[in-house]
């Protein structure tokens, strides 16, 4: 095994760009806590976006909460892209002492990206104290982006405080995305209400990919359904899948494998051969 010390001075000494993301590589799957400050260090001063990526991917392999405090300090980088490397690792470190710095970017960075991916990693995070915070994000975020990733995270903590503000965002957001997203987190509640709207939508997303020509509208149409759909809204997706491309066809695959999961078959494989016997 390579010795951590070896790596972190091959990776202070590299000024090759390959050379520096296989080092960073090896750290990271060396696990060792050691060389969590020399990654955060180049997180922050790189220039060089793919090598942020890799410093961030390796601090995730690590998982140490030593990195917490050390990221949470690179959410004041006039970068955004660090601002945003920092949050998406700090989500998948999934350390709830990030949650109040996290809910601060979501409220007030100028960049968009860095709120969406804020929301992302307070889902991920889980605490109930961005509860509020994500609400206000789904009503009032300017960019249907960060507005469609706080339903996604709304629906990830299940909180039923929350379902006001999802049905809101379902029948009024002007954006499809952030409807749909929406009745996903709502289906997370599964309460009586929500089964009744998401009834609604499931008929509304089956005419869709019966009728839309869009590839992009056709995926997101089979991705909701994998959330919320039924057997009925399978065989139609199973239709869709013989004539659409690839991407289409891609989404309809997944979204097939989280239904047969939450139907609680086996497998995709064995969902798609019922639907078939009962056609």
């Amino acid at each position: 095994m390579a010795d951590v010390n070896l790596l972190m001075k091959q990776l202070a000494n590299a000024s090759d760009k390959e050379v520096k993301c296989a080092v960073i590589t090896k750290l990271g799957n060396l696990g060792d806590e050691t060389a969590v400050r020399i990654l955060v260090k180049h997180l922050n001063q790189e220039e060089d976006n793919e090598i942020k990526s890799f410093a961030a991917s390796a601090l995730i392999d690590i998982n140490s909460k030593e990195a917490t405090q050390m990221l949470v300090r690179l959410l004041r980088s006039e970068s955004w892209i660090t601002r945003m490397k920092a949050v998406e690792t700090l989500g998948e470190l999934e350390d709830k002492k990030a949650t109040l710095t996290l809910i601060r970017l979501l409220r007030n960075d100028p960049e968009s990206s860095v709120r969406e991916w804020a929301a992302i990693s307070l889902g991920k995070i889980g605490d109930k104290k961005a509860l509020k915070p994500l609400v206000s994000a789904l009503a009032k975020d300017s960019h249907f982006e960060v507005r469609m990733e706080a339903a996604k995270a709304l629906g990830k903590i299940k909180d039923r405080k929350a379902k006001g503000a999802l049905v809101q965002a379902f029948y009024s957001d002007a954006e499809y995305q952030v409807s749909w997203a929406s009745a996903s987190a709502l289906a997370n509640l599964n309460d009586g209400e929500s089964k009744k709207l998401l009834k609604e939508l499931t008929k509304e997303l089956v005419k869709i990919l019966e009728s839309e020509k869009d590839e992009t509208v056709l995926s997101a149409a089979a991705k909701t359904l994998g959330e919320i759909g039924n057997e009925i809204a399978a065989k139609i997706m199973l239709k869709t899948m013989k004539i659409s491309k690839e991407l289409v066809r891609l989404e309809i695959n997944l979204a097939l494998g989280k239904m047969a999961k939450r139907l609680n078959y086996k497998d995709r494989e064995e969902f798609i051969e019922n639907i078939k016997l009962k056609s």
